[in-house]
């Protein structure tokens, strides 16, 4: 049969298997009581058997060893790596490391185990792959390598870790990621790295048809260590063939597995400033974020996998296209993580000061001595109080004085753009020499951009709010910031940048860093329509006025409304679109809204009673039907629209 053939027959094999398995992995999990309850810090709301792991290395395993029997000439040239310190090829320390990382996980499953154990527990399996020639071998220093290969392994293995908290997330990131992975080894011709890379993708598949929201069983510790590590072992195994070069050895094995590598930055970065051990759980991943936006949960883990999927599809051709390209695709999906990532954080944040204010109000209000029913939902949040929290606060009342985030993000992009730009200007034979004057003015370029944009007011408007003259304000900056640069490289450096770098540097990041700003409004936008919290409302009045009342419908608690419809009476057309939302016209467009849309409510817009047809509509069908709860909403009327109130209550 050919080779290839094999190699699918093995990943459908695997899933076959594992989904035959995981139903009896499943009872007896229950019957020896092995299950996850609810918790507050946890996201299921029920009690779920978590030893699925043991059902994904069986199907894994069996996978394995039919491949052994069915590739038996390809196993036996497999040479060990000239690294090796022990006679092991990287196929098989790479399945001895999981079968000890398998073994951790389903003792911490069953016992638990201290977090010092299970951390010593993934250096001995860690330490297997770098015996067997596994590992980053990139600098030539052998610490230096190996010390980066360890907190390669140990941080993907917690990053799968720490994705597995949301049913499917964790078991659909790892099966796109070998997938890609497989198809990587057999276009580089290493059919048996493909082979366990397929094997692996089908047992991941075959356990997430029982672990798809809602789900009948967790992978648990055994699974998750066991996808991580064995995901981070094939990441580094090299194919034959495959350049060792810094793009090859690092970023590709990061464009891929992208995703976990997020959500472990985001995690990290949340609990520190909200003063958490890193290792105590929580709702603060990049999918509960998410959830949190009002996004429903079924179509996070979709967004989530295709984030993936984009990942593994970026590192899959970065074999076959030209070097700038790659560069160009990996900065465009860095650019996307990032800016998502910053937004979650933000939301975060905000939501905590909201939350950090109604506490200091109730605090006045109830006395420094009340207790009972309110403790509870405190839950993990109130356990974060003290010194911790006093420093997130620090840093909020910092962030709200000076952008913290907003200048993150800017590093990010006007690194990107000046590296852009030399990938632009340079041919691949002149970029090498180029590349060291780019390496030694980057954190100066950094810097001077920065001082450009923050003089010139760039950090001024908020997101939410930016507007065409706010793009035009920060393209003015954008200027600023590279003539300041040209004119200090060029005074301490006594030679400046290429026009052709100079040019290009400029529009680069002129482009990135507004569209980085309207992204913040485009995915508030996004939020806005894709929650799914709230009571269902169509706005019935002008389109004008509709927009300013979008606004408002933002910045208010309570009730929680959610647009969904625009009835407009003087729009001449039967049904189109406003801002995204269906539109509907006419003295008969409520009751379309509310046959097409859902809707339970309606906004009324008044304008001081100079518009009675929309009023005369709504009464109308309230007489005649009756289910509707209506809201109203003024809007100060002068020379134009100016300003639009709260939402007053139901009437």
């Amino acid at each position: 049969m050919n080779p290839i053939a094999n190699i699918f027959l093995v990943g459908a094999l695997a899933l076959v298997t594992t989904l035959i398995v995981t139903p009896i992995v499943r009872s007896a999990a229950l019957r020896w009581g092995r299950i996850s309850m609810a918790s507050p810090d946890r996201w299921h709301a029920r009690p779920t058997p978590n030893l699925g792991g043991v059902a994904i290395f069986v199907g894994f395993a069996v996978a394995v060893v039919v491949a052994t029997l069915l590739i038996p000439g390809d196993l036996s040239i497999r040479e060990v790596s000239t690294r090796a310190v022990v006679p092991l090829t990287h196929r098989d320390g790479l399945l001895l490391a999981a079968v000890m990382i398998f073994a951790l996980g389903l003792v911490d499953d069953l016992v638990r185990l201290r977090p010092s154990t299970k951390l010593i527990g993934q250096l001995v399996a860690a330490s297997v792959l770098l015996m067997s020639g596994i590992g980053v071998w990139l600098t030539g220093i052998y610490v230096v390598d190996v010390m980066v290969s360890l907190f390669w392994f140990i941080g993907i293995t917690n990053a799968l870790n720490l994705l597995d908290n949301m049913d499917g997330l964790a078991g659909g990131v790892g099966a796109i990621a070998a997938s890609f992975m497989g198809v990587n080894f057999l276009l580089a011709g290493d059919p048996v790295l493909a082979g366990v890379a397929f094997a692996f993708a089908g047992a991941l598949v075959g356990f997430l048809v029982h672990n798809y929201p809602p789900a009948r069983i967790f992978m648990g510790d055994s699974g998750s260590l066991f996808t991580g590590l064995v995901l981070a072992g094939l990441a580094l195994s090299p194919a034959p063939g495959l350049s060792r070069s810094l793009f090859a050895v690092v970023v590709v094995p990061a464009v891929v597995l992208a995703v976990p590598i997020l959500d472990t930055t985001f995690v990290t970065l949340t609990r520190w400033l909200e003063g958490r051990p890193i290792s105590q759980g929580g709702k603060d991943h990049t999918s509960h974020g998410l959830v949190a936006l009002g996004i429903p949960e079924e179509r996070v883990v979709w967004l989530i996998w295709g984030l993936a999927a984009g990942g593994g599809l970026i590192g899959l051709s970065l074999r076959s296209v030209s070097r700038p390209v790659a560069y160009a695709s990996g900065a465009a999906l860095l650019i996307l993580l990032t800016l998502l990532g910053l937004y979650l954080l933000s939301s975060r944040m905000r939501a905590l000061e909201r939350s950090e204010t109604g506490r200091s109000g109730r605090a006045g209000s109830e006395g420094a001595g009340s207790e009972g029913a309110g403790s509870e939902a405190a839950g993990s949040e109130g356990a974060h109080e003290g010194r911790g929290t006093q420093l997130f606060n620090r840093l909020l009342r910092l962030h709200q004085r000076f952008p913290l985030l907003t200048i993150l993000m800017d590093v990010v992009l006007v690194a990107i753009a000046y590296f852009g730009a030399y990938l632009v200007r340079w041919d691949t034979e002149q970029l090498p020499a180029e590349l060291a004057y780019f390496r030694q003015t980057l954190a100066m370029v950094i810097a001077l951009k920065l001082i450009g944009l923050a003089v010139a007011g760039a950090y001024a408007p908020h997101f939410r709010h930016y507007s065409l003259p706010d793009v035009v304000g920060t393209v003015r900056a954008n200027m600023l910031g590279t003539l300041l640069t040209a004119s200090v490289l060029f005074v301490v450096f006594r030679i400046g940048l290429s026009r052709g770098v100079l040019i290009v540097d400029f529009l680069l990041c002129a482009t990135l860093t507004v569209l980085g700003r309207v992204s913040f409004r485009f995915l508030d936008d996004v939020k806005e329509k894709w929650s799914s919290e709230g009571r269902p409302v169509a706005f019935v009045g002008r389109m004008e006025d509709a927009e300013l009342a979008f606004r408002v419908l933002r910045s208010v608690e309570e009730p929680r409304l959610r647009p969904v419809a625009v009835v407009d009476s003087t729009y001449e057309g039967r049904r189109g679109r406003f801002k995204g939302y269906p539109l509907f016209g006419g003295d008969a467009g409520i009751g379309r809204a509310v046959a097409e849309c859902g809707v339970h409510a309606v906004v009324l817009i008044d304008r001081g009673g100079a518009d009675t047809a929309d009023t005369r509509a709504v009464t109308e069908y309230l007489r005649s039907e009756g289910a509707l709860d209506v809201f109203a909403v003024h809007i100060s009327v002068g020379p134009a629209p100016v300003a639009v109130s709260a939402v007053l209550g139901v009437s």
